[in-house]
């Protein structure tokens, strides 16, 4: 009987790492992707620097037609690119965190954050997000 409880929680957190899962959390960021995917305006690829107080850290992005990867911080950057507006979805150990929405403004990436994919631009479930070009990249 004093094992049931550890076998409990072994078995709910087998659940809740389960493929599915993991499988669920990389379709919705996907299906959000391709479907904001446009023709792309202008060219993000370098270096940026964070320009809030969230310590995201400096981002390094890589372009090619619409489509953008690379990194910030600590995390895989998996994006697109319609007209000027920019979408970022942010993972870490192949799980999808965080989602960005913003505006490529010449040396600046400005926009709202949120936990999750998509962004939810609701009052108090999305952050500022802010990237200005480095100086050298």
């Amino acid at each position: 009987m004093k094992l049931l409880p550890f076998f409990l929680a072994a078995v709910l957190l087998t659940a809740c790492n389960s493929p599915q899962r993991f499988e669920a959390n990389r379709t919705a960021a996907q299906s959000w992707l391709s479907g904001k995917a446009g023709t792309a305006r202008g060219d993000v690829s370098g270096a940026w620097r964070d320009g809030t107080r969230e310590a995201w850290g400096d981002a390094r992005l890589v372009q090619r037609g619409n489509k953008i990867t690379g990194t910030l911080g600590d995390y895989e950057v998996d994006g697109v690119m319609n007209g000027s507006r920019v979408f970022l979805a942010l993972k870490a150990d192949d799980w999808y965190y965080y989602s960005v929405e913003a505006l490529h403004k010449g040396p600046v990436l400005e926009g709202l954050y949120s936990r999750g994919v998509p962004v939810r631009l609701i009052k108090g479930q999305s952050e500022p997000f802010l990237l200005r070009r480095a100086l050298s990249n």
